[in-house]
């Protein structure tokens, strides 16, 4: 049963009318109500605030009441911000455990990627890939960008720290080389489309897996399964020397929501040839093992082709697809972020671009 303190600590407000406190309570009885009320205010729970005078009953009470909220205990951080990593201001949290604790999810995210990822800080990442980096949330920068300036200044540490690009909204597509035949990456993403972009562009590298990219596609959400947008757009910009259709592989968010998608665009789109890009999600699936992935965004419960899917990635079963996706979770793309890329050389054989039977 809830104490009186807890439904007091509750209520949400500094001051309480006298007439909402007898609510609150739960006692329709005045007398009983009126002892109460004494007891709160001996054990310093209530402050009657007296300006606001007695309710001219008999026994009196105030009209309003000060909530006395009970102080909290920082002391326990202690032994957590102790264990941060020496780079942070510990001495700073050790005389503020309060601030530790506005804190907490932002610089315990920092200290682990300071103790056990610090070199990657040498390299850059665009925004999302370095916020699902260090804190294993792609949008948490986005959302928290503020408070996280806060904990870096607070730590002596320069908004340059965390050492991410910017992507700005980008072009729609990303053309790097001009063969008869084609092939379009097309990437679900802003940050993956600018990543690989911003890769090719600095070293030239366009061979993944041994297949080589063309072309950078950025789907723009549902553009993409737009009723023959992406045959309009290859017959009008993506053709190659010769004017022969190219082949697409796609790659996305790695849940419901994503492979919903990437049949949406197929079916938008009967004319050409969309695929997978086996090695990236098998890439994704690598990189997420061992690590606690985020709660997917998609609540709708809608199902999805997941057999099939798995089938054009090269697994036998689905097993390997719905057993996060079971859990409520997903793989977001920027996983894979710059320095990932730049270094991927799994693969052999290159995907052989052919034309999609009817």
């Amino acid at each position: 049963m809830i104490s009186y303190h807890e439904r007091l600590i509750k209520y949400g407000k500094l001051t309480i009318p006298e007439t909402e406190l007898q609510q609150l309570i739960n006692e329709p009885d005045y007398r009983q109500f009126y002892h109460v009320v004494e007891k709160l205010v001996e054990a310093g729970a209530l402050v009657p605030v007296k300006s606001s005078r007695d309710n001219g009953r008999r026994p009196p009470l105030f009209n309003k009441y000060r909530i006395i909220k009970p102080k909290e205990d920082f002391t326990v951080y202690n032994e957590a911000i102790r264990l941060l990593n020496p780079s942070l201001n510990i001495s700073g949290y050790l005389e503020r455990p309060e601030l530790y604790k506005k804190h907490r999810k932002i610089v315990e995210g920092l200290s682990r990627y300071l103790w056990y990822a610090a070199g990657l800080l040498e390299e850059p990442m665009s925004r999302k890939e370095r916020s699902f980096s260090v804190w294993g949330r792609e949008k948490l920068l986005d959302k928290h960008f503020a408070l996280v300036r806060e904990v870096l200044r607070y730590n002596g540490l320069g908004e340059g720290f965390l050492n991410y690009y910017d992507t700005p909204e980008p072009f729609f597509e990303y053309v790097h080389a001009r063969p008869e035949q084609m092939t379009t990456l097309i990437l679900e993403n802003k940050d993956t489309w600018f990543t690989f972009r911003k890769l090719m562009q600095e070293t030239g590298k366009n061979i993944f897996a041994g297949t080589p990219v063309d072309a950078l596609l950025y789907g723009e959400g549902n553009k993409i399964s737009k009723r023959g947008a992406l045959e309009r757009f290859d017959a009008g910009m993506l053709r190659g020397k010769k004017g022969r259709a190219g082949c697409f592989l796609y790659f996305g968010d790695l849940d419901l929501e994503g492979i919903r998608l990437f049949f949406r665009a197929r079916e938008a789109n009967p004319a050409l040839n969309i695929r997978p890009f086996p090695e990236l999600y098998h890439l994704m699936l690598k990189l997420a093992e061992g690590r606690e992935l985020p709660k997917s965004p998609d609540k709708r419960g809608v199902e999805a082709p997941l057999v099939e899917f798995a089938s054009m990635l090269g697994f036998e079963k689905t097993d390997v697809l719905t057993v996060f996706m079971e859990k409520g979770r997903y793989i977001p793309q920027e996983i894979i972020n710059y320095q990932v890329i730049s270094y991927f050389k799994i693969g052999k054989n290159a995907l052989k671009c052919t034309t999609r039977s009817r």
